[in-house]
C-alpha cells in the first residue's frame, strides 16, 4: 500500500516550499471555453501506461467521476491525511487551508485535508474553491518523465520551464481553466512514486504559494519563467 509519508500535508508544504524558493531565486488572464467537451472516465487520457490516474483526469473530471475512476484503478480511501492510495505509492490527495503564512510550520498547520465526501463534491480541478491537488504517480525515474507520462494528453500543455531540478508546466483544462503543475526529483533509486503538484488559479490567488502575496496565474508564471 501507499507510503503515508508521500501523501500528506508535509509533502504538500514541501512542494509549496520548492516553488516559493524558485520564485525567490534560491539556488539548488483566465479564459473560459464555452461549449467545451466534457471529460468522462472512458477517456484514454485519464489513465497512463503505468495505471496511474493522470493530470488530465484530475483537472477535467468532476469529483464523483474522479472518485469512480480512482476506485476503478484500485485506489482506496486511506483517511483524510492521505487521501486515495494505490500500489507503487500512487495516490491522490487534495486540501484547502485555514490561513496564509510565510512561516513553514504555520503553513503546514493551516492545511485542511478534504473529507471523503468532499472529494465527490469537487468541481473539475477544484473549480472556484481554493483546493490544490497532489498526484503521486509510480513507474517513472524522474520528475520530468513523470509529468510527460502522467499528463494524459500533451495537447493540454501550453508552456514549460525548468528551475534547477524542478519542472513547471502551464496547462489548460477542457473548460478553459488554467493550472500550474510541477514535479521535482525526490528519489535516486530508480522507479518510485513522483509527486505532481496541481495548483489552480483560485488556489494561486490565495497567496498560499507566495507568503500572502495574492498574485494571479499569469504573474506566477511570469515569475517562474524569469527565474528559470
Amino acid at each position: 500500500m501507499m507510503n503515508e509519508v508521500v501523501m500528506s500535508r508535509a509533502a504538500f508544504v514541501a512542494g509549496a516550499g520548492v516553488l516559493a524558493c524558485a520564485l525567490a531565486g534560491c539556488s539548488g488572464g483566465l479564459g473560459g471555453a464555452g461549449g467545451a467537451k466534457k471529460a468522462t472516465t472512458a477517456d484514454a487520457a485519464c489513465v497512463d501506461d503505468n495505471a496511474n490516474v493522470t493530470v488530465y483526469a484530475a483537472i477535467n473530471l468532476d469529483g464523483a467521476d474522479l472518485v469512480r475512476l480512482l476506485k476503478h484503478q484500485n485506489y482506496e480511501w486511506q483517511g483524510e491525511s492521505v487521501g486515495y492510495g494505490a500500489a507503487d505509492d500512487a495516490g491522490l490527495f487534495a486540501f484547502t487551508f485555514s490561513k496564509i503564512s510565510d512561516d513553514v510550520d504555520e503553513l503546514a498547520n493551516s492545511a485542511i485535508p478534504l473529507s471523503e465526501s468532499e472529494y465527490e463534491e469537487l468541481e473539475p480541478g477544484g473549480g472556484d474553491d481554493s483546493v490544490a491537488i497532489l498526484l503521486s504517480v509510480g513507474g517513472y525515474t524522474t520528475g520530468d518523465r513523470a509529468l510527460t507520462g502522467a499528463i494524459g494528453d500533451a495537447a493540454i500543455v501550453q508552456e514549460k520551464c525548468t528551475i534547477d531540478d524542478s519542472v513547471y508546466w502551464l496547462v489548460k483544462a477542457l473548460d478553459g481553466s488554467r493550472y500550474v503543475i510541477s514535479a521535482y526529483d525526490t528519489e535516486d533509486d530508480g522507479d518510485s512514486a513522483h509527486d505532481i503538484y496541481i495548483y489552480s488559479e483560485s488556489f494561486i490567488h490565495t497567496g498560499y504559494l507566495s507568503g500572502g502575496d495574492q498574485i494571479d496565474i499569469d504573474e506566477l508564471w511570469s515569475r517562474l519563467t524569469n527565474a528559470s
